[in-house]
């Protein structure tokens, strides 16, 4: 190459200062759009955390002032209501700030917990025995289980299982990231929805013994981590990831 085609080639190059106006351009631009993408997702974020957080607090007063307190000691009101409150603030905190991490879907997971709990708040509404357990041993299947084995945990155990693998199911579906691995999906949704239906659980379960509770929570774990489980299947199935 001669020395003239060189220095035409050299001048051809962008300068150092094109160069950076153009990368402070691009990035920007970048940004403006991040930011008018996440004013409309916020938006969305904020209507669909009050509808959640709503459903949450009718549950949690549907479920604590329709049960039945005359067996109970005085604190229990005060104490659950207070209990629940704050678990239930905590999972709207999370849900609406859109907290994740790389690993952990953490927003989506509280959203769907605070939307199992809406769902158990309206069936337990609807309930015609507020004492759950005794709805559950009346029913054909609850009464055939306590018969055949003589367990009351045994039947709490199913109970938790039966319900809460509806209620996770329901709200797992609409609430499911897209692209997050279901490894990562599974256990951290199950955990959240577990944990928003553990003071109703223990609530529940006053008059009975310690086994009975752990029974109920075990069945529980397991019903969600079963419901999360079939909607992770029906959305990739629905919508593969990518």
């Amino acid at each position: 190459m001669s020395e003239e085609q060189h220095t035409q080639g050299a001048t051809d190059l962008p300068t150092p200062d094109a160069l950076r106006e153009g990368v402070r351009s691009a990035v920007a631009a970048a940004l403006v759009r991040d930011i008018e993408h996440r004013g409309g997702r916020t938006g969305g974020q904020l209507v669909l955390s009050g509808v959640l957080g709503v459903a949450g607090g009718l549950a949690v007063t549907w479920l604590v002032a329709a049960h039945p307190l005359d067996h109970h000691p005085r604190w229990h009101l005060a104490f659950y209501s207070t209990l629940w409150t704050g678990l239930l603030i905590v999972a709207l905190a999370l849900a609406m700030l859109d907290v994740r991490t790389p690993r952990w879907p953490i927003a989506t997971a509280a959203r769907a917990a605070v939307l199992a709990l809406g769902i158990a708040g309206v069936c337990g509404w609807c309930c015609s025995d507020q004492h759950f357990l005794g709805w559950w041993s009346m029913t054909t299947l609850g009464s055939w289980i306590a018969r055949t084995t003589g367990s009351a945990g045994l039947n709490a155990f199913c109970f938790g299982s039966v319900a809460t693998i509806v209620f996770a199911l329901l709200a797992a579906l609409p609430t499911l990231p897209r692209r997050t691995g279901a490894g990562r999906r599974l256990p951290i949704t199950a955990a959240f929805i577990a944990l928003l239906m553990a003071p109703g659980i223990a609530l529940q379960s006053t008059g009975t013994s310690l086994a009975v509770f752990a029974a109920w929570m075990g069945g529980t774990v397991v019903g969600a981590l079963g419901g999360v489980a079939v909607a992770i299947a029906l959305v990739t199935r629905r919508r593969p990831l990518r």
